[in-house]
C-alpha cells in the first residue's frame, strides 16, 4: 500500500477533527429550543447533521488509513481495536444520516409522530439503535488510543488526548456542568488529537504492508 493512501486518509482525520469541533462548539449552541421537532425542523439543524455526517464518514476513512499504516506492527489487540472503532464509525455515519434525511423529514412533514417517538417512557428502539453505535464507536476510540500508546509508531501525545477527551465530557457532566459545553470541551481534546494524529500519518515514509 502506497504511502499516498495513509497520508490523504490522514488527511480526512484532520478534517474530521476540525469539523467535529466546529458542530460541537459553534452550531450545537445555535440551535433552537423547544420540542426536538422544532429543532430537527431548523436550518440549524441540517447544516450540523450535514457536517456530522461528513465527518463521521472521514472518520471511517482515517480509522482505516491509520490500521493499514499500522499493519505490521498492529498484533491482536490493535487489530480488534480497530474491528470495534470501525463498526462504531460506521454506526455514528448510520446515525447522522438518518438524523439528516429520515429524521428531518418527520420533524418537517410529521412533527406529532417524531415527538411521540422522542416522548415515549423507556428504552425505544429508537433510543437503543443511537445507543449502541455511541457506545461502539466511544469503546472503539478507547481501544485504539490504548493501542497506540502501547506501540512506538505515533507520538503518545495524540493518544493521550483522544483518551483524556473522552473522559472530558462525563467529567464535565457529573460535576454538573450543562449545555453544550460538555461536548464542545471534549470535541476539542479529542479533535486535537485526531488532528496530531492525522498529521502524523501525513509524514509517514512508504511502509511495505
Amino acid at each position: 500500500m502506497s504511502k499516498d493512501f495513509v497520508k490523504w486518509t490522514g488527511l480526512a482525520l484532520c478534517v474530521a477533527a476540525v469539523i467535529t469541533f466546529a458542530v460541537n462548539a459553534v452550531l450545537t449552541p445555535m440551535l433552537p429550543q423547544g420540542s426536538f421537532s422544532a429543532l430537527a425542523a431548523s436550518q440549524v439543524f441540517l447544516v450540523r447533521q450535514s457536517f456530522a455526517a461528513a465527518a463521521a464518514l472521514l472518520l471511517i476513512f482515517g480509522i482505516v488509513g491509520l490500521h493499514v499504516s499500522r499493519l505490521s506492527l498492529v498484533g491482536g489487540f490493535g487489530t480488534a481495536a480497530f474491528v470495534v472503532a470501525l463498526c462504531g464509525g460506521a454506526g455514528l455515519f448510520s446515525v447522522e444520516w438518518n438524523q439528516l434525511f429520515t429524521i428531518r423529514d418527520f420533524a418537517l412533514h410529521a412533527p406529532d409522530a417524531l415527538g411521540r417517538i422522542e416522548d415515549a417512557k423507556g428504552l425505544t428502539p429508537f433510543d437503543l439503535g443511537s445507543l449502541i453505535a455511541a457506545s461502539t464507536f466511544f469503546m472503539g476510540w478507547l481501544l485504539l488510543a490504548v493501542s497506540l500508546l502501547l506501540s512506538n509508531q505515533y507520538s503518545k501525545l495524540s493518544a493521550g488526548l483522544i483518551l483524556a477527551g473522552f473522559i472530558v465530557a462525563p467529567a464535565l457532566s457529573a460535576l454538573g456542568v450543562s449545555g453544550a459545553w460538555p461536548a464542545a470541551g471534549a470535541s476539542a481534546i479529542i479533535g486535537a488529537g485526531w488532528f496530531l494524529l492525522g498529521v502524523q500519518m501525513m509524514k509517514l515514509r512508504r511502509q511495505q504492508v
